[in-house]
């Protein structure tokens, strides 16, 4: 088979997944490209459609979903497969999603239902994320990056919820602090869910217009997503604290930390590093600290993330908050979730002083994710679903 893949914004698994289909005998082309409006670019379609007429391609693939890919190749009459790794995913427009030639994979299956009852899509299916063991095995840990725990990636952002609460009604910004409180003492969104109900946005909204008729009108999935954001913040700040307060070695790895954050972090021991690049540096770190931590976006409301995977698939160690899904691959001896801040520091200083049963529990999830989640796999699942 002969494939073009794109890689549109950065994607992360996009290099693994070239690696795996030429693995299994395709051709793969790799074509790189910035392209700044996923729904039309004139440009972008031109380039792609000469792509398409000069390469007798069989099969276009990306990962997440770009509906002005997905309208030049229904075009074209040429099978666009799409793996959605993000989660809510970020598609505004619908009007392509019907379209024949599409295989829409969604690695959440909280969103494949959504999408697959919603839309009624005999085109959409649920496939979660791999991981490259050739690769990783390769990779060695590094002194560089030894410490007790430590948390690669973002501290998502407050501030959009906390403007959107500070012109809410005294009521509606006690509805949102309770339902936070709540939450937070609990894995995922699911209290969220139930208490942002249509007529409670719609009040906030209305409420808004009350204070100027070009106030802003989130919607509901919109104000979903900032309060989410806003309690993944916490969670990660929260617990990087509480750890670094306790004495251990405790680091984030993030270059594009704010002033605030650093200040929220400050005085607590918590050592702010940059970033560490993707291929090389994070899979080092993942081998080299004892404990990496993992409190998932909790807008992702059952999906494993690709994050715990790398850690998993690495042989580290994970600590990560709970994921439904995590239930439906894992035994329990094979990866350590949690529900609470409490539940997150107990087991953290649990495991940190068994090294033992934290080593045997690393190599049991390496196993279980490179005998389940290889991205050979995943690979061979999306070609069988190619034909027209």
């Amino acid at each position: 088979m002969n494939i073009l893949m794109l890689d549109l914004m950065g994607s992360l698994i996009a290099s693994d997944l070239q690696y795996s289909f030429i693995k299994l005998g395709h051709k793969c082309k790799f074509v790189q490209y910035v392209l700044k409006d996923k729904e039309w670019n004139e440009d972008f379609a031109v380039f792609l459609k000469k792509e398409l007429q000069e390469g007798s391609f069989d099969m276009v693939f990306s990962t997440n979903y770009y509906p002005v890919v997905s309208k030049v190749c229904y075009l074209n009459n040429i099978v666009y497969c799409s793996w959605v790794y993000d989660s809510p995913p970020e598609i505004q427009s619908f009007d392509t999603l019907s379209y024949s030639t599409n295989r829409i994979f969604f690695f959440c299956k909280y969103d494949y239902a959504q999408y697959k009852q919603q839309f009624g899509l005999d085109t959409v299916y649920y496939l979660p994320l791999g991981v490259n063991t050739d690769r990783l095995d390769e990779i060695k840990p590094s002194e560089k990056y030894v410490s007790d725990f430590a948390l690669v990636g973002g501290l998502y952002k407050s501030g959009i919820f906390l403007e959107l609460k500070s012109i809410m009604t005294p009521q509606q910004q006690q509805y949102m602090d309770a339902m936070i409180q709540v939450q937070i003492t609990r894995a995922g969104s699911g209290v969220v869910d139930a208490a942002l109900t249509e007529e409670v946005v719609k009040e906030i909204c209305d409420h808004y217009k009350e204070l100027s008729e070009l106030a802003v009108q989130p919607n509901k999935a919109q104000l979903f997503y900032a309060i989410c954001a806003h309690i993944t913040h916490l969670e990660r700040v929260t617990l990087l604290r509480l750890l670094g307060d306790k004495g251990y070695h405790t680091r984030l790895y993030f270059g594009n930390i704010n002033d605030q954050d650093k200040e929220l972090l400050s005085g607590h021991n918590v050592e702010i590093l940059g970033n560490v690049n993707y291929g090389y540096e994070m899979p080092q770190v993942f081998k080299s600290c004892k404990v990496n931590l993992n409190p998932v976006l909790r807008a992702n409301r059952t999906a494993i993330p690709l994050r715990a995977l790398d850690v998993m698939g690495g042989g580290g160690f994970l600590l990560s908050s709970h994921q439904a899904e995590f239930d439906d691959f894992f035994m329990a001896d094979e990866v350590v979730t949690y529900e609470n801040l409490e539940e997150a520091i107990e087991k953290a200083r649990y495991y940190l002083s068994h090294e033992s049963e934290r080593k045997l529990i690393a190599r049991k999830g390496y196993e279980r994710v490179k005998k389940d989640f290889s991205f050979i796999d995943r690979a061979n699942m999306i070609l069988e679903k190619t034909i027209l």
